[in-house]
């Protein structure tokens, strides 16, 4: 019987652990399952969370709600892996392995913007969701209570228009109107802006589409401000570089969108091969000389044969990897050949609020109220592939 270890119980290492329900079931493999929380969350929802709109609640699966009882689930922080001994050490006990899978996720990445770590809050889990949402009401009730009426207190700054800084941006027109109402401040004193130092704004949809993203935010009074090169961040303000003049923008909620990398453990891991916490991985998303250990999700850099670039990190990709990796360690144990892994890229779709959304998706190209449900129809699939039916159905909100 192989022992098998998964790290992260994310997309990547849930649909990996489903996948190997049948050796589980045959008792060819022992399968433990690391994670640091209880819970898995839906990364693709963490912007709703942000703004405040939905509760953690809504987005977080427990995890002992979804495994076989024939798998261990370690509810413990990774902290070590040696290779050459093959264990895995966590916070609080060893665990040997025969297989590892390390799908251990995404932590932020500042690219050494100065004072950006210490004063921008990131969006990278169910914690930091919160911590700017709370951030966010606790700013407006000072500026309600306030004699002085300081509008810092009411502006939010997002550095990074990337998805997840579109969709946090769109989500927070809701967020801002209940806020506004709850304590009696005029929406139009509010000030939002989403910055980016690209030229474009959203560049994988058309240019239409990208057009109709920017509209709908700028017709709810939000400010984008593209070419601007973020240079420094204060604990109110964002240093920035626009055309070659260095301008400050006052906020006392300052959100960072524009950057995440893989996990640490990978730099200290592997050091020769992976870089701000991703490895670029063989064919069949092994380690280069180490085909025991596969990669998934946020850590993988997988690079298809012809291609020179990675793919980007998506539940899309992360959900297929695992898929994939089940796959092969299921043929591995039968003594079967393996293909080299394909992705196959469905589409992507950003979502602007609950009633709106700008699809690309399955070969169509379409907007409005119809690609907003497309989105949670994508986000009940991936749930359903890395739990089950069931748990897909009660946990999104489709309808």
């Amino acid at each position: 019987m192989k022992n098998i270890v998964i790290l992260g119980a994310g997309y990547g290492g849930l649909t990996t652990l489903k996948g190997l329900k049948k050796v589980i079931k045959n008792g060819e493999a022992k399968v433990t399952i690391v994670n640091k929380n209880s819970y898995h969350y839906d990364t693709v929802n963490l912007h709703e969370v942000s703004a405040g709109n939905i509760s953690r609640d809504e987005i977080c699966i427990e995890i002992k709600d979804i495994v076989e009882s024939e798998v261990s689930f370690v509810q413990d922080e990774v902290v070590k892996i040696d290779t050459s001994e093959k264990v895995v050490y966590t916070k609080k006990q060893e665990l040997k392995y025969d297989i590892l899978v390390v799908g251990l996720g995404f932590e932020t990445q500042t690219f050494g913007i100065e004072g950006m770590l210490e004063n921008a809050l990131p969006i990278t889990d169910i914690k930091a969701a919160e911590k700017i949402s709370e951030r966010i009401e606790s700013n407006f009730k000072k500026y309600a209570e306030s004699t002085e009426k300081d509008v810092k207190d009411i502006s939010i700054v997002v550095g990074g228009t990337g998805l997840a800084g579109i969709e946090f941006l769109a989500e927070l027109i809701d967020r801002r109107k209940e806020l506004c109402k709850k304590y009696g401040i005029d929406e139009k004193l509010v000030k939002i802006y989403g910055l980016d130092a690209a030229p474009v704004l959203l560049p994988m949809f058309d240019k239409e589409y990208s057009a109709y993203a920017r509209k709908f935010l700028e017709d709810q009074g939000i400010e984008i401000i593209l070419g601007a090169g973020i240079k420094g961040a204060t604990e109110d303000r964002f240093i920035v570089e626009i055309d070659g003049d260095r301008k400050e923008l006052l906020a006392s909620t300052l959100v960072w969108t524009a950057g995440v990398k893989g996990s640490r453990i990978m730099d200290a891991t592997f050091p020769e091969l992976s870089k701000n916490g991703r490895l670029v991985t063989t064919q069949q998303l092994t380690v280069p000389g180490l085909e025991e250990i596969y990669i998934v999700g946020d850590c993988a850099a997988f690079i298809e044969e012809g291609q020179e670039r990675p793919y980007p990190t998506t539940a899309q990709i992360a959900c297929q990897m695992g898929a994939y990796v089940a796959s092969h360690i299921t043929n591995r144990l039968a003594g079967n050949t393996n293909e080299n892994f394909k992705y196959i890229n469905r589409g992507v779709v950003c979502s602007l609020g609950s009633k709106d959304a700008i699809a690309h998706a399955m070969g169509l190209k379409y907007k409005g109220f119809f690609a907003a449900k497309t989105k949670k129809l994508i986000e009940a699939k991936a749930i359903n592939e890395c739990t089950n039916l069931k748990t897909a159905i009660r946990s999104q909100r489709v309808f």
